[in-house]
This record gives structure tokens, C-alpha cells and sequence, in this order.
């Protein structure tokens, strides 16, 4: 940066910068930084200049009004409390876009940079959490997720932001050194194969769409008649293989082999009665979970092995009796202490961990494993109607709460603070089997916003945060479309722009796209 910046603005930044590289790295360093450039804001002073400067910037006043949405929604709150939580957690819509469009101008050289700064957070972030992954047993490590340092649903967005970025950079600014070439080109395929480490399905789901929208775009562009025709028969190819995949992955769960009753065995080994339940079709691994069980043995035989108790529950929120029978039946052992002599110490510590699945232990290196559990997750709801302690089958069961709320209130919504009481309501009305402490909102942002501020507040929120790109002129710089675009996705997965990674994430990148200088100014 310029050493001859004032102090006010050198704050203002240097606040830029630290908020850019704080992103991969730091929550609190991102709320900091957000406080910071208000601060830069305040000491700068010359309000009536910038409140001109604002009202000149109609793209900065809609990305406001959302902000604006939430604060007229609490006229309509009688829980006041819940109501400034929300205020809370959205005022980055408030404050980001007011710093940044009434602020000093960000020139396309600063842009560059501020850019580049991110790019070097965010790989230095994930070469930390893959050395965090190597040495995973040592530091205690059970989860994927636990090797970051911010949400892993808000890390995958910065990491198909990085991957635009890149992409932009060869586009238009192809570097003369080929070295320069191939370390950008490494640095995409590196950035995507972390994704793929990270294995987070919202951030996987949005990648498979918007390489897919990529290619369509990509395809129209090539002039050598003979790539575009390869071309057309690989995005074809790209897409049914990922279907196959998917489905491959269905058809392994549930390839069982046929139960007859008559030939199941009635004692084990050591001559006690197995208990069979024909009936029940829950599944691990196309094996029948409650066939082939003595509990009485298993019982014994656990509890001379492990200091956990067996009727108790474990880390994975079910009891250590249901992980382990889970597991036993993965790996295609009897339910008895014959079973259980051929589980490895290993193995017992997993358990102990609350993995239920043999393949779970391969989750670190491997995608099947959680397409495995979302299937095992559906597989069990859609039998038992249970969707606790299952991620994808409470997202169904908030889903469907919302719908009963939006139900009753289609045009104005609930108000701001309200949607805590009225989704207890509607779990007790729609009779869900989600325990209390499961209940939560809907994890679909167009479905959240929609509870609290109905259908008309959704369309002017989506106006509000679609327009400016068109009003600032910004619709073909292709970071800035991503960035829309990964939002648009996931929205429908996750309320991202309503938790603190999301929206802080959303809202500064989109507001630096839209008020800085992204191209170079003609000479």
C-alpha cells in the first residue's frame, strides 16, 4: 500500500487487507476487522460527504435495504431478544457495504492485491489443515472439519472463490512466464483437490453445478470445430458419470443377499439364542442389522474390553450398543462375542469414538464414505421416521416446519423475531419426531427468509442482492458471478447468509467486486 496514505485512510486499509486474510483463518479477526473499518468510517469524519457519496451509489443502498428488511421485521417481533440476535448477526450487510462504497477508492491496483492477499491466506490455511490431517491422530483429530480453522461450509466457498479468481487471472491477464502459467494452473487443481479433501457436500454439489454452467459457456467459445465436438461428448460423459457414481454408491448399500428365516441359526457358539428380527430392514452395508444378535454376549464381551458402558451413550449422541452392533454388521460379523473376538483394539477405539461403520475409518481419503452416510442417514428416517442426530434428515424435517409456517403467513412472514416459537409450533403440529434439543430453523435460506419476512420480502431481498451487480456493471466480471452464483447454490442447503462465516464472507467480497476498480483503466 502507499506510505503516503493519511493515517485515516492507511486504517481504513489496512482494515481491507486484515479482513481479506483474516477470512480462512479467524472469526473473531473477521468480526475485528469488520469493527475496525467502521471505526475507519467514524474518525474519518466528513459525514455529509459521504452520506452524498452514498446516496449517489443506489447498488450500496440495496444491498443495505436488506439489512433494512430484518430492522422493519422487528416491528412485527414480541420476542425483542431473539430480534436483536438477528440484528446482530446480520449488521455485516449494514456496515461492509457503507465502509467500503463511502470509503477511499480502492484502486484496480490495490484490488489486485487485496486479491492476492486472500489467495496466499487461503493456501497457507488449507497447507495448515492438511498438515493437520497428517498428523491427526496425534492432535486428537475425529472429524474432517475439525483441520480448519472456520466452518467447513464457509472454507469451501472460499475455496471456489479462489478457484475463480484464478481462472480470471489466466483468462485475462495470461502471465508472459510460463513458470507464472503453471504455478496458477497447480494452484486451481490444488484448491479443488482440497475440496474434494474436505469432502463437504454443499461445497461439492456447488462445484459439480457451476463447473457444469462453466462448461456450457466454455463450449460455445471454442473456435477448432474438432475440440468443440470432443467437448460436447465430455460434458455429457462428465455429468452421467457423476449419476452413475451416485447411484453406484445407492446400489452397493442396498445389494443384500435374500434372508430365509428357516435357515438363520438359533444359538451361537457358545449355544446361547440368537434373537433375529426378520422384519426390521435397517441395513450397514447391505447386511441386516438385527439379525444375528445376542446381546447377552455381546454385553459381556464389550464391557471385558472396553471401559465404556454398553447401554450408555457415546460421543455420536446413540447408544454404545447401537454403534456396535453397527459396526459388527458392517463388516459382516455375527452380533456375539464370536463377532466381537474379531474386532482389532483398533477397532474398539473406534467404536469407542462413535464410528459406526468400518468405512467411516476411511473417511479422511476417501468420497464414498460420506456419500455412504447420507444414504444410511435417508435410508433410516425414510424407515423409521427418526431424523435425530441425522444432518440431512433434520435439514427434511426443518424443511418441512417451515413450509407449515409459511403456510399460514405466505405474503409478510412471522417478523424477525419471531421464527424461534413458531417452528416449536409447527414441529409439534406437523407431529416430528425431532427431539427439542434438535429443533433449529430451516437450513435453506430462501426458506428462512421466507418464514420471517414472506413472499414479499424474499423478492425484494433477492432484488436487492442481484441488482447491483448489474447496476455497478459488473455482470461479466467472472469472480463476481461466482461468487453470486456459490451463494444462489448453497443457499438452498444451508441459511448462509445468516451465519457468521456466510454472510461475512458474502457481503465483503461482493462489495469489494462492486466498489472497486476491476479492470484496468484505459490509457
Amino acid at each position: 500500500m502507499n506510505i503516503n496514505y493519511s493515517g485515516k485512510n492507511l486504517l481504513f486499509y489496512a482494515s481491507v487487507f486484515l479482513y481479506a486474510v483474516s477470512l480462512p483463518f479467524s472469526e473473531f479477526m473477521i468480526s475485528l476487522s469488520a469493527g475496525l473499518l467502521l471505526v475507519s468510517l467514524i474518525i474519518s469524519g466528513q459525514f455529509s460527504e459521504k452520506w452524498k457519496k452514498f446516496k449517489s451509489q443506489p447498488a450500496a443502498q440495496l444491498i443495505v435495504s436488506v439489512f433494512l428488511v430484518y430492522v422493519f421485521g422487528v416491528f412485527f417481533t414480541k420476542d425483542y431478544s431473539l430480534a436483536l440476535y438477528e440484528l446482530q448477526k446480520t449488521a455485516f450487510i449494514l456496515v461492509i457495504p457503507l465502509c467500503i462504497s463511502t470509503g477511499p477508492p480502492i484502486d484496480y491496483k490495490l484490488f489486485r492485491r487485496l486479491l492476492f492477499s486472500f489467495l496466499a491466506a487461503l493456501n497457507a490455511a488449507s497447507f495448515v489443515a492438511l498438515v493437520r490431517l497428517i498428523f491427526r491422530d496425534q492432535l486428537a483429530i475425529n472429524e474432517i472439519w475439525e483441520i480448519l480453522f472456520v466452518s467447513h461450509i464457509g472454507f469451501s466457498f472460499q475455496l471456489l472463490l479462489g478457484i475463480s479468481v484464478l481462472i480470471n487471472e489466466l483468462y485475462n491477464h495470461r502471465p508472459a512466464r510460463k513458470t507464472i502459467y503453471y504455478l496458477l494452473v497447480a494452484n486451481i487443481l490444488y484448491l479443488i483437490f482440497f475440496l474434494f479433501i474436505l469432502k463437504s457436500l454443499t461445497g461439492l454439489v456447488t462445484f459439480a453445478l457451476l463447473l457444469i454452467a462453466h462448461l456450457f459457456f466454455v463450449i460455445r467459445k471454442i473456435r477448432n470445430q474438432r475440440w468443440k465436438q470432443l467437448a460436447r461428448v465430455m460434458l455429457p460423459v462428465f455429468i452421467l458419470s457423476g449419476f452413475f457414481y451416485v447411484g453406484w454408491c445407492v446400489h452397493r448399500f442396498y445389494d443384500t443377499e435374500p434372508v430365509n428365516p428357516a435357515l438363520l441359526p438359533e444359538k451361537t457358539l457358545n449355544g446361547n439364542l440368537y434373537h433375529h428380527e426378520v422384519e426390521n430392514r435397517l441395513l450397514e452395508n447391505g447386511h441386516y442389522v438385527r439379525l444375528y444378535l445376542c446381546e447377552e454376549e455381546l454385553k459381556k464381551s464389550w464391557e471385558e474390553r472396553s471401559a465404556l458402558v454398553y447401554d450408555e451413550n457415546g460421543e455420536n449422541g446413540f447408544p454404545v450398543s447401537a454403534t456396535l452392533i453397527r459396526y459388527l454388521t458392517s463388516k459382516g460379523l455375527t452380533k456375539d462375542s464370536a463377532g466381537m473376538s474379531k474386532l482389532s483394539p483398533e477397532e474398539i477405539h473406534f467404536i469407542e469414538q462413535g464410528i459406526a461403520n468400518h468405512i467411516y475409518t476411511r473417511r479422511f481419503l476417501s468420497l464414498y464414505p460420506r456419500i455412504y452416510q447420507t444414504v444410511w442417514e435417508l435410508d433410516v428416517y425414510f424407515k423409521t421416521g427418526n431424523p435425530n442426530y441425522k444432518s440431512l434428515a433434520q435439514r427434511i424435517e426443518f424443511g418441512k416446519a417451515a413450509l407449515t409456517i409459511i403456510k399460514k403467513h405466505p405474503l409478510f412472514g412471522v417478523g424477525t423475531g419471531n421464527w424461534k416459537q413458531e417452528f416449536i409450533d409447527a414441529y409439534s403440529v406437523n407431529h416430528s419426531k425431532l427431539e427439542p434439543v434438535q429443533y433449529g430453523s430451516s437450513h435453506n435460506q430462501y426458506l428462512n427468509y421466507m418464514v420471517k419476512f414472506g413472499a414479499i420480502g424474499l423478492l425484494w431481498i433477492l432484488f436487492a442482492w442481484i441488482y447491483p451487480l448489474f447496476l455497478k456493471n459488473k455482470q461479466h466480471f467472472y469472480p463476481a458471478v461466482i461468487l453470486l452464483l456459490t451463494l444462489g447454490i448453497a443457499n438452498f442447503s444451508d441459511s448462509n447468509l445468516e451465519a457468521h462465516m456466510g454472510i461475512s464472507f458474502f457481503v465483503f467480497f461482493y462489495s469489494i467486486f462492486l466498489f472497486s476498480e476491476t479492470q484496468p483503466t484505459p490509457e
